[in-house]
């Protein structure tokens, strides 16, 4: 399996929300809901993009990811005060008296003017199982893609299944913005600090990344990856470790218990049958990695995230 398509999919394990946000200025809307990956397309007329350390403008075209569950202001205008306040869940409130009529448009349409000057295409993946956070530790704050980098084409589908739902509008949607999270990763990717998301830009880093993700359960040593590879294991061990700031023995260890905490909490499977697919040889073994990396046990682990 293609290891971004894996994490992307580990993004959507608990849910994702979308909608199209239609404004008339004045309006600020300030996001505090936790997300660990947000998606926002300006699909018409313009939008600042404000966090502590950040003040963007967003044209129409442009795209941007946030990643962390940071505070940060979407608004007309970067010196706006809130006039609306987005909590956990999506709960609104608004701030100001103007913004009382804020409310739902359309089924999937939500703002103050049912065609204000600027609209945004927006999606919040709400939690993610271990294998997307996985993927999002790797992103900045705010990774923006300027205006062309995301097709047209691909927001113009966007734009339509928001603004006119049809059956089955929940799957399109979801996919469209898998889409866009993948255009705008793959441009982080030339820019990321070290981690698997640098690593997939260097060919045989790339390599030796998707033999990992891709069977864990092997025995895999540098040698054993050289050897597929056919590349020196000097060569390979320098350039995986410089490119994903860490030895491939220890990244290995890190995907197994990654994978192995997501079969806990998304499966009824014994540890013994988990050990054997993430490539322990034994559930003790499995146990023993799990809670020095967790923190917790196994079971501790699958009963919290049976209750979250």
């Amino acid at each position: 399996m293609d290891p971004l398509f894996r994490m992307v999919s580990g993004l959507r394990a608990r849910g994702l929300f979308s909608l199209r946000i239609s404004m008339a200025p004045p309006w600020s809307v300030d996001i505090d809901d936790g997300a660990p990956l947000s998606v926002i397309a300006v699909d018409r007329g313009a939008a600042w993009l404000v966090g502590d350390d950040a003040r963007i403008r967003l044209e129409a075209g442009a795209v941007a990811l946030v990643a962390h569950g940071p505070r940060y202001l979407v608004a007309d205008d970067p010196g706006r005060a809130p006039t609306v306040r987005i909590g956990p869940g999506g709960t609104c409130i608004p701030l100001t008296e103007s913004m009382r009529s804020t409310t739902h448009r359309g089924l999937l349409t939500w703002g103050n003017h049912d065609d204000g000057a600027d609209q945004l295409l927006v999606g919040t993946y709400a939690s993610a199982s271990q294998v997307g956070r996985h993927l999002v530790e790797q992103l900045p704050v705010f990774t923006v893609l300027p205006p062309g980098e995301v097709d047209e084409a691909l927001l113009g589908l966007l734009r339509r299944e928001l603004a006119d739902p049809r059956p089955g509008h929940s799957f399109v949607i979801d996919r469209l913005l898998d889409v866009v999270v993948c255009a705008a990763i793959r441009a982080a990717a030339h820019t990321a600090p070290t981690g698997w998301l640098s690593g997939s830009v260097d060919d045989t880093v790339a390599g030796a990344l998707d033999l990992i993700h891709d069977a864990p359960e092997r025995p895999w040593t540098v040698a054993a990856l050289a050897a597929e590879l056919h590349v020196s294991r000097a060569g390979l061990a320098a350039r995986f470790r410089d490119a994903v700031g860490e030895p491939p023995g220890r990244y290995l260890t890190l995907w197994r218990l990654t994978l192995a905490a997501d079969a806990l909490a998304s499966t009824a499977d014994g540890l013994e049958a988990i050990a054997r697919r993430v490539g322990y040889g034994s559930p003790y073994a499995l146990s023993a990695a799990f809670t020095r990396h967790h923190g917790v046990s196994p079971s501790q682990y699958r009963r919290t995230a049976r209750l979250t």
